[in-house]
């Protein structure tokens, strides 16, 4: 959801379809800097999130952002853009920050993810607040790491601060990295995998996008739901099984207004069992 003009607007969009959680931007997704936030619209903001029922907001780090670039310019102006999101995110009262994890620009993985704990550690030393920062799996394209599941369990355990480390996982990166959970058993499979690597217990947020590539593309091009390479059944698989009830699902797919969301949504809540809705007491 936009934040455009003030930063309730986006639960006041988020609350008209129904929503009961939101992502969002707490400054330009194209910049590094952003004007601070003032005491006025922080308390706006909160007032509005307790009006609204919708809980949790999720905000997104800037894209320009990698900790894991061997660049020292780059990794130094990453290191004080995370510092500044996380502070914003705390003065909002926005639990979660997620963030891309990083590239490593052909200097290699291994090497990578060490550089991106070593710099989560400093990140989270200089922002001792309760925001917590959650890595997102990634599609693969270009040098991005944690594409694989393997990629963030190796961060979690070299970070000091992974009590503050959590994960993002997105349908559409997933599928792109080469994860098939198009069927039941592909389904069961994948999540045994994150749990034996990572831990199910780790996991925060759910960003739910199809995908225009084909699996293991390593492209990261999100579609409609049911739309895209995914195709519905993985949606019905994912919306239906319980231990992910609790979970924050965002959707990221291609928007122009907000007719699109609810296109998505819509079609999200046909693919709901009477189980679920009975469950989750939907109407």
């Amino acid at each position: 959801m936009s934040i455009a003009g003030r930063f309730e607007k986006a639960i006041e969009q988020g609350a008209s379809l129904g929503c009961t959680t939101i992502q969002l931007f707490t400054k330009s997704n194209r910049q590094w800097q952003a004007k601070p936030i003032s005491q006025e619209e922080a308390d706006a903001f909160r007032a509005a999130v307790k009006s609204s029922g919708i809980d949790p907001v999720v905000a997104h780090a800037t894209y320009l952002i990698n900790i894991g670039s061997p660049n020292p310019e780059i990794e130094g102006k990453s290191i004080k853009a995370v510092i500044d999101e996380l502070q914003r995110c705390d003065k909002l009262d926005i639990p979660y920050l997620v963030l891309h994890p990083g590239s490593h620009v052909d200097t290699g993985e291994q090497e990578c993810l060490e550089r991106i704990a070593r710099n989560l550690d400093t990140i989270l030393a200089s922002a001792p607040g309760n925001a917590k920062i959650l890595l997102e799996t990634m599609a693969g394209q270009g040098s991005s790491v944690c594409y694989n599941f393997d990629h963030i369990a190796t961060i979690r355990r070299l970070s000091h601060h992974k009590h503050r480390v959590g994960v993002c996982f997105d349908t559409c990166h997933a599928f792109a990295a080469g994860y098939n959970f198009t069927t039941p058993e592909g389904y069961n499979a994948m999540w045994d995998e994150f749990d034996k690597s990572i831990g199910l217990e780790h996991l925060y947020v759910i960003h739910v996008n199809d995908s225009l590539k084909e699996l293991d593309s390593r492209v990261d091009r999100h579609a409609d739901i049911g739309k895209g390479k995914i195709g519905p059944e993985a949606f019905s698989l994912l919306f239906n099984d319980p231990r992910f009830f609790d979970i924050p699902k965002i959707l990221e797919t291609p928007k122009e207004d907000l007719v699109d969301d609810e296109r998505n949504m819509r079609t999200i809540a046909g693919l709901l069992s009477e189980k679920t809705k009975k469950a989750l007491n939907i109407e």
